[in-house]
């Protein structure tokens, strides 16, 4: 123990008095700012911005983005349900903002981690210097608002930072080497369940059972509709957005029908399984992503077959 009066655990007096200090420059203004960068980590930011590089920028790289990153992010909720690290919120001197986009356990940080992973992943694919810039302050930016907001303790950032990095960096290379391998379809459905299959069965907790039953769906849908469908995106901007538009559309319209179907349920039992509900809802989202919004863009005119 130190000259602290709080009862904390070993490593985490120099964390919190670290805290103290970078709370202590708040104003208004930083209150904004920090409030801006700590939702482009949010999951409603990749929620929007994964799927539409998918449908409409580019799909190759689309799907290896999206699949490294929610293997990360499986990653990372599951060392937090494992380790179950609280968070500082409520400790005397901490100032803590935007709690609800701080739930569950802390260590390690999902959105440095998570922002570290994608903008890692973004950066190899554009490679201009002044992304790779952009991305790095973002990342540091992102990371430094959960301290700044009392949503973390300094080590998760830094461990988060860390695990992203190396997702970022492992994963494309690993994900473009997979890319270009001429597997068959059989192995390619094989690999695509059995991954997210072990994710489920060693789970730490609700959320890294959402993220496994996401990437089944992912998985499952892209290689059954490179092998059944061939679809490709049209070159034709207009056709591009209104693809984005209706595919958005049909995933607010599942997390609408699955707030609708948990309300149905709790109504009508005394023990919802949210945790069944919501897995169901982001293994449907997956396979809406993969291949039910594609073949809706087929039908409307929007996609072509490959020749």
């Amino acid at each position: 123990m130190s000259s602290t009066t709080l009862p904390l655990p070993v490593g985490y007096v120099w964390q919190y008095h670290l805290l103290l200090w970078a709370q202590s420059f708040h104003t208004p203004v930083l209150d904004k700012v920090a409030s801006y960068l700590t939702y482009l980590g949010t999951e409603w930011f990749y929620v929007l911005v994964l799927p539409i590089l998918f449908w409409s920028v580019n799909r190759t790289i689309g799907l290896r983005v999206a699949y490294v990153f929610l293997s990360s992010m499986y990653v990372n909720t599951w060392l937090k349900d494992a380790v179950s690290v609280a968070r500082p919120v409520g400790l005397p001197g901490v100032r803590s903002l935007l709690v609800s986009t701080g739930t569950g356990y802390s260590f390690p940080s999902g959105h440095a981690q998570g922002s570290a992973t994608f903008w890692m992943l973004a950066s190899r694919s554009i490679r201009r210097r002044w992304f790779w810039w952009l991305s790095v302050v973002l990342i540091a930016g992102i990371g430094a608002s959960r301290l700044y907001l009392g949503l973390h303790w300094p080590v998760d950032i830094l461990v988060g930072w860390a695990l992203g990095l190396v997702f970022g960096l492992l994963g494309w290379s690993v994900g473009k080497w997979w890319t270009y391998r001429q597997y068959t379809f059989a192995i390619r459905l094989a690999f695509a369940a059995v991954v997210p299959f072990l994710g489920i069965l060693f789970r730490s907790g609700p959320a890294s059972f959402e993220y496994a039953a996401i990437l089944l769906g992912v998985g499952v849908g892209a290689v059954v509709e490179e092998r059944f469908m061939k679809l490709q995106m049209d070159r034709a901007w207009w056709k591009r957005v209104c693809a984005a538009i209706i595919g958005i559309a049909g995933l607010a319209a599942l997390y609408l029908l699955f707030k609708w179907a948990v309300f149905l349920w709790v109504t009508s039992t005394t023990e919802p399984s949210y945790t069944m509900f919501a897995a169901a809802r982001d293994l449907l989202m997956g396979l809406w992503a993969t291949i039910g919004a594609p073949f809706l863009f087929y039908l409307g005119g929007l996609y072509t077959k490959e020749a």
